[in-house]
Parts: structure tokens; sequence; C-alpha cells
């Protein structure tokens, strides 16, 4: 199937305002074939080249004396297989493919994040700043060779401390009197492949401006600290790099000076969506994996998948995972029909900008591909009893690894700042029509009317539901937005609660849209329609409390009147969950995995 690109949507927020989708949304139906071979290459490495040898990838971390070469072997075998140069050009030995076939691939490469860490470390952070920024030189100079992984890069941001106030950083770089090298001295710190790395991507500052130098890490000066004993991402490097009067060339300057925090921010949007796309396929690994183990268990001469309560948590975490995958390809259709509507000859960076206006979107695929994997690993755990806290079954190892995902990329805490902030600004700049919309909201208020109606007969419920959570949740962003009018930047807890609301909506949506596309006819069609309606008795479920959290706090006169008319704006939150939830575990059980 061609890849159909939906209408553009305005970033930072815009479907908040708009008319709940029914068509244009871009959904993993819509990716053409030559993207899914791409994809199935990728997984037939995963399952042929990285899964059965785990316990081997691993196993050096765990002993000093170990031996790391399987990993940096196996990197090698990736990036000759093109799996890490997928967005290189070609005239750099890459593939010339789109983000959204790079992303595909992430999904596919789940189940293993210690190989998904290093491979990300080193094509993505590690590479993907000198593509977008680095000038023909040393494009040249690199990229052929990172392609190929001849090389190994790795991206060293973090200092002992400064963690999240990562542009901040102690690093100092000087300019020697005859202007041909840097002398490079700091210390960086949880550098992911900084043990093999040969390059790196190292930010500093120079002439009190945070600027990016390529650094060999070869180079006289520069020590590498002992492997970080870490609680998942086991078969990984992590360490820490030493930089001492360390001569770096003045031409292995990355772009120019000052320029670290738009190279940093913007290669964090990249992986953002990498990151979450990732944790999102490890879900739905996750869920096959229970599905396997509580067919076969029995207890009490049933077979653990039978009873009502494993039926009803595999439910949940399969309509977690359907409106989290969703909201990651609504996310990208999104971008790349941004994309699509920039002038013939446009230049890469052109492309970051479009990234950048995204970073609400990119922010939601992060913080709900890595917390939707948490939740499912939670219930996984539990389903299968003691077993599950065992090294000889995979969701143990899946556990552990999963928390760095909720660290890396930015926290999620930070990236729900991010998400919010972005959401305000839209607001105050009318870049999303804010006002217009408080406007209609406002007239029914007084008027007492119900303007809401479906668009279409398919999920008409749902629709409405839909139409009334947008409603509901930009009253709310109007309320904290007085609230707490210049304290914006401190009411994180408020910010958070907000940002937990618009999210869930997010993914609720998406699922929707994902759904009616399909139609009424799909083969499907009646599991992903208990799936919608899951997902959105979830939606529901949070911004109520988040709006009623939010409420008590910024509201210190008419908390009534306020709280009435958000229940107003909510609509009937009745529904079946019961029932629901046996007829979504019914279909997975008969598939024997998750099928969609």
């Amino acid at each position: 199937m061609t890849a159909v690109l939906p209408p553009p949507v305005a970033p930072g927020g815009g479907f908040l305002l708009t008319p709940a989708a029914r068509s244009g949304v871009f959904s993993r139906e819509q990716t053409s074939e030559d993207q899914l071979e791409m994809a199935d290459a990728a997984r037939a490495f995963l399952e042929g080249e990285i899964l059965p040898h785990m316990e081997a990838l691993e196993a050096w971390a765990k002993n000093e004396a170990g031996d790391s070469l399987l990993m940096i072997e196996k990197l090698r075998e990736a990036c000759d297989l093109g799996l890490g140069s997928i967005e290189l050009p070609e005239e750099y030995d890459g593939l010339g493919l789109s983000l959204t076939t790079s992303l595909l691939c992430s999904e596919a490469l789940c189940a293993c994040a210690s190989f998904a860490a290093t491979l990300g470390a080193h094509a993505g952070i590690g590479t993907l700043p000198i593509a977008y920024f680095g000038n023909d030189e040393q494009k040249a100079r690199y990229l052929p060779k990172l392609a190929s992984a001849e090389i190994i890069s790795c991206y060293a941001l973090t200092e002992p401390g400064n963690g999240s106030d990562a542009l901040h950083g102690k690093t100092n770089a000087v300019l020697s009197d005859d202007g041909s090298h840097y002398v490079l001295n700091g210390q960086k710190q949880f550098i992911t492949n900084g043990s093999w790395a040969d390059i790196s991507v190292v930010f500093t500052n120079i002439e009190g401006k945070y600027s990016a130098l390529i650094v060999d890490l070869h180079t006289d000066g520069v020590t590498r600290g002992a492997e970080e004993k870490k609680m998942g991402i086991r078969g990984s490097s992590t360490c820490g790099l030493i930089f001492q009067d360390v001569k770096v060339p003045a031409e292995d300057l990355l772009g120019q000076l000052g320029d670290a925090a738009k190279i940093a921010l913007n290669i964090l949007y990249v992986g953002r969506l990498k990151l979450g796309f990732a944790t999102m396929g490890t879900a739905k690994y996750a869920i096959t994996k229970t599905l396997d183990f509580c067919t076969s268990r029995k207890q009490f001469g049933r077979p653990v998948i039978e009873f009502d309560a494993q039926q009803g948590k595999l439910a949940e975490m399969a309509a977690w995972t359907y409106a989290c995958d969703s909201a990651c390809y609504r996310a990208i259709g999104d971008i790349d029909a941004q994309i699509a509507l920039l002038p013939e000859g446009h230049t890469t960076l052109d492309e970051i900008a479009i990234l950048r206006q995204f970073g609400l979107e990119c922010a939601i695929v992060k913080i709900c591909g890595s917390e939707t994997l948490s939740r499912v690993l939670y219930h996984a755990l539990r389903m299968h009893g003691g077993y599950g806290f065992c090294e000889e079954y995979q969701i143990e190892r899946l556990a552990r690894d999963n928390v760095v995902d909720t660290i890396y990329e930015g926290t999620n805490d930070i990236n729900r700042i991010v998400l919010s902030g972005a959401l305000v600004e839209s607001a105050y700049m009318g870049t999303i029509p804010f006002r217009e919309t408080l406007e209609s909201i406002h007239s029914d208020l007084r008027d007492g009317e119900d303007t809401l109606a479906a668009t279409g007969d398919y999920l008409a419920a749902e629709e409405i539901r839909v139409l009334h959570l947008k409603r509901a949740l930009t009253y709310l962003t109007e309320r904290i937005l007085i609230g707490i009018g210049k304290d914006v930047r401190t009411e994180q807890q408020v910010l958070f609660m907000l940002s937990d609301a618009i999210m869930a909506l997010y993914l609720a949506e998406a699922a929707f849209a994902r759904t009616v596309q399909l139609g009424a006819d799909h083969d499907q069609a009646g599991v992903r329609a208990d799936l919608v309606r899951l997902a959105l008795h979830d939606a529901e479920a949070q911004a109520r409390s988040s709006s009623r959290d939010a409420l008590a706090h910024v509201e210190t006169s008419g908390l009534a009147e306020h709280l009435t008319n958000i229940d107003r704006l909510f609509g009937d939150p009745t529904m079946p969950v019961v029932a629901i939830k046996r007829r979504v575990a019914e279909h997975f059980i008969a598939a024997g995995r998750y099928d969609i």
C-alpha cells in the first residue's frame, strides 16, 4: 500500500482544537511495501543475530575481564545491512531513506535494549549531528566510515554535575594561539558506547559559547572511565570520558560557535521519536511472550490465561499498546505532511525546523512509548508470577532495561515540561486557534447547550467522547493559564497534570482515527473498536482526575462553578468496561500474539 500523507495539522498542540479526526491521520497500515521490507529485514536480524546471543551480549558487563567484541561485531553486521545508515545521504554511502522508514526499523529492533542503545548511540545521536550540521569536508571524512561502523561514534553531552541541565556543562576548550587546534579539558558522564567508540560529538564551552567538537577518542589526553554497573542495558557500554589537554583540530568544530543548543535539542527530537517507536515495539513483544507463558502455564487445573483477572490485564495491555502505536504513527505522519509542503530543493535543516515545531508531539511519543512499556511490563511480570522475576524468562530483562527509557533522551519529567510549555506557547502566540475555540465553549456553557455532533455513523458515540475530551481540556488549559499566570514555569505539578491529560487525549484520538479510517468492514473492526473504547475510558479517567486536581489548586474562588463546567464538558463517563475487556482478551487469546 502506498503511504498516504495526512493534511497538515498545526504543530504544538493543534490537534486539541480541531474536530475529531476521521480521515487523513497516518497509521502503520499506510506504510509502503519498501518500508515494510526494510522493517522485516531489521526484525529478521534481531531474531536471528541478536536475541539468540543475549546471554553472551550481556556477559561481558558482568565481568570486567569480559569480551565486548561480540556487540561490536553485531553492530557492524547491522550496519552492513544498512541499519546504521538509513537516513544518511547516498553520496556518503547511506541508504537515503525517510525518517519514517528509520522509525519502523526502530520498532522492529525491539526486545533488546542493549543492542538498540548501542546502534542508536552510534547511528543516531553519534552520527546524525555530523550529517545534519557538519560541513561538506566533515561529512565526506566521517559519514562513510560511520555508515559501515568502520569507526564507532558516541555523543558526549551529560556531565557529573549537569544532567537535565545539560547545556550548562563545565567542559571547556581554548583555541591555540596559532588557531590550528582547540585544547579540550573536562569530564563527561553516562556516555553510551564510551568504552569502544572511536570518535565522539563532545559539547563544550568555547569563548563563552556552548559549542560542539568532533573528537578523536584515540588522541592523547583522553581517558575512559570504568564501566557503570547498571540496572539494565547491561550489554551496552556506559562510562565516563575525561579530557585532559586534548588537542582537537580546529576543522573539527561542528557547526558554528554557540551552536550546541541547536545541535543537541534537534537531535533529541529525532531520538525521542525513535525511542518511542522502539519501546512501543517492545510492548508488543512483551504481550506475545506473556500470552505464550499464560497459555501453557496451568494453575488449579486451568491455563492461567483463562482466569478473568488475567484477561483483564491482557486487554489493558493491548489497549495501551494499540493507542501508543496509533499515536506514534500519527505524529510522524503529521511531521511528514509538513515536510511535504517544503519547496523543492529544501535542505535537511529545513526538515529539522519542522521537527522542532513538533516538539510537543515528539515529547508525547517518547513519554507514551516508555511509560506504555512500563505499564505493560508491570502486568506481564505479575502474569508470569515468580517466573517473571527470574532471568530465564525475558520479562525480567525487559523490565530492568525499560527503566532507562524514562530517563534518557530527556527524562519524562523534562518531556512533560516540554509538552506543556509548547502548548502554552502555542496558545499565547496564537499559532493554534485557542481563543476562537474557547469562545465557542463558553457560549455553549452560558446557553446550557451541547452542540456536539458526530460527523459519521461508524463509532459515532466514540467521536462524541473525543470531542468532549477536547473541549474539557481546552477549558482546563484556559483555567490553568489564568490561575498560574506568571508562575507558568514554576508550577510544574499542575503543568504535569495538564500534560498527562493532553497526552491521554492524543493517544485516544489517534486510536479512534486509525480505526475509523480502516472502516467497519475491516476484518478486525470489532476488536479495534473495543480497543478504542478502552483507550477513551483510560483517557477520560486520566483527564477527569488531572482536571479536578488542577482546578482545586489554581481556582482561588468559584471552584464549584468550574468543577461543574468541566463535568458538563466531559459528558457521560459510563462504559461497560468489563465486558469490553473480555471481548478484547478473547481476540488476543485466539490469535496467540499481539496481531494488530
